[in-house]
């Protein structure tokens, strides 16, 4: 059951981080557009948008820049981070939980062995059985 709470957190995390990596294009400045557009048409000098961009970059507006934008993203790195980071937290996170839930369970085990077998040891989650031998402890 652990597990699947694990996978689930995981699971969950990398979708939340997904959508928070990809930041919309109202939310850059002017310039910021600009750069961007100048580092795409660095790498692809033969584009008929950036030939254009370099005609004249001042007529470029929001609309224009967001159409640029949305054809040519590169969604490989977006979701490459997003699917690290949230692998990252969501194994964090779970991890945590389950440390947490697991110690917890662990103290209550402990605690009905030791009231249940006078001979119990914590150590080796054992008691001394009737026969003699060290019986593992499965309450």
């Amino acid at each position: 059951m652990r597990k699947l709470l694990n996978l689930a957190l995981s699971l969950t995390m990398l979708g939340t981080s997904i959508v928070s990596f990809s930041a919309p294009a109202e939310a850059q400045s002017l310039r910021e557009r600009q750069r961007y557009v100048e580092r795409y048409c660095a790498r692809n000098p033969r584009d008929s948008d950036c030939r254009d961009f370099r005609r004249d970059a001042r007529r470029w507006d929001r609309r224009r820049y967001d159409r640029f934008a949305r054809d040519r993203r590169d969604i490989r790195g977006d979701a490459a981070a997003a699917a690290i980071f949230g692998l990252a937290a969501g194994a964090l996170i779970g991890g945590a939980a389950a440390s947490r839930g697991g110690a917890q369970e662990d103290r209550r085990h402990i605690d009905r062995c030791e009231a249940r077998y006078r001979s119990y040891d914590a150590r080796t989650d054992t008691y001394l059985g009737s026969n003699g031998r060290r019986i593992r402890c499965t309450l």
